[in-house]
Formats: structure tokens, sequence, C-alpha cells
């Protein structure tokens, strides 16, 4: 999973835990918000009651027809809030505020009632001010509904904002990317410093330049030293091979020394490739070939099946074609295109059992890219040693004493040079297959 997918989904999970926690705590909330309202508001009324009574006095809250001692109750229209006045006897008690039961149309129901006591004119008197539950229910219901819907107002718009953000400031790892994908070999393209405000970026990016500035001396050095050092064994291997042949010309030369002396002469033979197949590598990773040519692709395989036919006979291989289209290279290199495609085929046919198939198919796609896959049904290759494939002097068939493990190595790097991707899988269903995607060609 992606950076930009972790903190996205980072994002989503931590708002919608906020989200779960506020609903939870919601009603709670605005429970104890509406409840302190309400007493504030029915502290505000008992002052206004006091007021009231300093002014016009108490007899004016009695019953008209009592005096100091009575009760008197007032409801508002809707009965959903009430004063009473009461007068006691005994001792002061402090103010309380609570929900207590009233009686209302023959039915109990719930107020919140503030009560104070307090003297007026010699005579102790309890005040109780109360507003129906309902009533608050009704405004508790409203706000927890308002709260709800401004509560997800707010975690969808931090959201969004923060997935804006998130990718906004993400960007510059996608172009990082995109510039380490672009680098198809030792030498990198000349990239632009990263344009980004964010150092830690800048740092990366900087970082980045160095190590493929460093890779690619580390790659000249290796380069100039093969190229300098076959040269340097070609010249010597091919005066022993002159001095060889001339010594198998002597008219007195024993067997055993003939035989050792043919001997002699294939191993230098093989250097001499293995030193040929380095020079090749090294010029081809130093860009000395020229890519101007238009290259069909069907004639070039067609030609590489000829050359292998002898073995493709000896082996009773059967060889079947799927070519679907015209594929075609340009520019490219019509000899390295021969080598690269020689080199797969050899090795399908080399690898392959007795009686065996080899197929190759091919696709276009859309934009003008083909997809080439060469199959042999041979024994398949471990997992293990897919990655290592096109190392050189990599060799994971012990029992073939021919080559040096250098022949997929060359088709790498003609690959690399031609922009062409190179994939290969391998099972005991299947087989090996080796798949290429050819780029579209120029001025399609």
């Amino acid at each position: 999973m992606r950076l930009q997918q972790k903190l996205i989904l980072l994002t989503t999970l931590s708002k919608g835990l906020m989200a779960a926690i506020l609903l939870l705590a919601l009603p709670w909330v605005v429970q104890s918000l509406v409840l302190r309202h309400t007493d504030d508001a029915l502290r505000a009324e008992l002052r206004q009651v006091q007021a009231r009574i300093r002014q016009v006095g108490i007899a004016e809250f009695l019953p008209q027809h009592a005096t100091a001692a009575g009760r008197r109750t007032h409801y508002d229209l809707l009965q959903d809030e009430f004063i009473d006045l009461e007068a006691i006897t005994g001792l002061p008690a402090p103010d309380t505020i609570g929900t207590f039961p009233r009686r209302q149309h023959d039915a109990l129901v719930d107020f919140r009632v503030l009560r104070h006591t307090d003297r007026y004119q010699g005579q102790l008197f309890t005040f109780e001010i109360g507003k129906s539950i309902a009533s608050i229910e009704e405004v508790y219901s409203l706000l927890r509904t308002l709260a709800a819907y401004a509560l997800a107002f707010a975690v969808l718009t931090t959201l969004l904002f923060e997935l804006g953000v998130i990718g906004y400031l993400l960007r510059p790892v996608d172009h990082i990317v995109e510039r380490l994908r672009a680098v198809r070999g030792p030498t990198p393209p000349d990239f632009p410093p990263l344009r980004t405000s964010t150092t830690d970026f800048q740092y990366l990016d900087a970082s980045i330049q160095q190590m493929l500035t460093k890779i690619q001396s580390v790659f000249e050095q290796e380069r100039q030293f093969i190229t300098n050092a076959s040269h340097e064994l070609l010249t010597p291997i091919s005066i022993l091979q002159n001095r060889f042949e001339n010594m198998l010309r002597a008219e007195n030369l024993p067997e055993e020394a003939e035989a050792q002396l043919v001997t002699s002469q294939k191993t230098l033979q093989r250097m001499t490739a293995t030193l040929r197949t380095l020079l090749l590598i090294s010029r081809v990773e130093n860009n000395q070939f020229a890519r101007t040519e238009r290259v069909a692709v069907r004639e070039v395989l067609t030609d590489a099946v000829e050359e292998l036919e002898d073995r493709i006979s000896d082996l009773q291989l059967a060889v079947h074609w799927s070519l679907n289209g015209t594929p075609v290279l340009q520019p490219a290199n019509r000899t390295l295109v021969f080598t690269l495609l020689f080199n797969l085929l050899s090795n399908a046919v080399k690898y392959n059992q007795p009686g065996g198939e080899l197929e190759i198919g091919g696709q276009p796609e859309p934009n003008g890219a083909y997809v080439l896959s060469i199959r042999n049904t041979g024994k398949p290759i471990a997992a293990a040693h897919l990655p290592h494939l096109f190392e050189r002097f990599r060799r994971f068939d012990q029992e073939a004493a021919e080559g040096y493990g250098l022949g997929l190595a060359v088709v790498r790097s003609i690959a690399q040079l031609h922009f062409i991707h190179i994939s290969v899988a391998s099972d005991t269903e299947h087989g090996t297959v080796f798949t290429l995607r050819l780029p579209a060609p120029v001025g399609y």
C-alpha cells in the first residue's frame, strides 16, 4: 500500500473514531448544556420575582383571602412553567435545583424545579420555580440534531481538506518515483532540482541524485576496465592461437601433445567468445551502436529460427507461431535486435526437452506497443533464480557445460538500449516464458 493511501486511511479512521466518540458523548454533553441553561433561566426568573416582590410587596403573590400565611401556585398558559409561593415555619433551607414530579391534569409530570427560601415581613416563604422536562426535551432534541449535523459537516469538511493537503504534500514523492522509473540504465537522465518547499523531499531528491551519480561513476569505471581488459587479453590469446596452430602443423608432433593442443585451442576459443561478449556488452552500455533502422521483428525472428533449424531438428521440437499484427522497432539496430532474439531463442531450444514445444507469440497494444513472448516446455527455472537470471556469469544449470552465463546479460543490455521491458515467468504447467514489451515506433 502506498504512503498516500496509508495516510488517507489513517486520517479516515481517526476521523471516524473521533466522530464515534463525539456521537457517544453528544447526548450527555447536550443534556448537560440544556439543563445548565434551564437552571440559569430558573435563577433569572427567581431574581425577577424577588424584584417584583420588593416593588409591590408579598401580598400581591398570596391568595386574596389569605394573610401572611398561605400558598399560591401559578402556571403559565401551556402549563409548561409554574411559580409556587408557600409560607413555612422553621429554619431557612439552602437553594436546591432538581427534577421532581408535579401533578398536572391528574397526571404526574417531571419538572426541573428551583427551590429558594427567603423571609418577607417577618414570615419565611419558600419559592419554587419549575419548567417542564418535556419542553426541555424539545430543546434537547433540537440541539442534538443540530450538533449531529454540525459534527458530520465538520468531519467531512476537515477530511476532504486533509485529503487534499496530503495529496499536495506527497506530490513530490510521485515525481521522485517517476524520476527513478525513468532511469533505465547506469546513466541517469539529467533531471532539474525537485520543485518543493518540503526540506525532507529536497534532501531525498538530492541524495538520490548523488547516489545515481555515484552509481554512474562506478559503472563507467567497470565499463572502462572491461573494455581495456578485453582488448588487452584478446591480443595474447590471438598470439597463443597462432602458436598452437603452428605447433599442430609440425610433422613429428606426438598424438598426446596434439590432443592437448586441440583442447587448449578450444579453451582459447571459449575465452575469445567470452571476451568478445563482454566487449559487446560494454559497447552497448556505452551507447556505441547507432539506432537508425526500422526493424521488422517478424523477419528477424524468422532469420533466428532458421539459424537454429539444425538444433531444433535434433531435439524434434515443434515450433508454433502466433504473431498478430506487424511488430516493428524504430529506431533500432538490426544486428543488436537479432542478437537479442537469437539468444532468447537459443536458450529456449537449448533448455527444452526432446519432443518439446517452442512457441513464438505476440499481440499489439492500442498505444502502438507490442508484447512479444517466447515460450519453451523445458525444465522450469526455480523461483529463487528468476530475479538473478540476467546477471553476468550466472549459471543455474550446472549440467550444461556450454556458456558462461553472458547470453541473458547481453539480452538485458540490448533491451535497455532499445527501451524494451523484459520479464520472465516459469512453472511446471506453462514452462518458461520470456515476455518483451516493445515500445511503439517513433511517429506512431
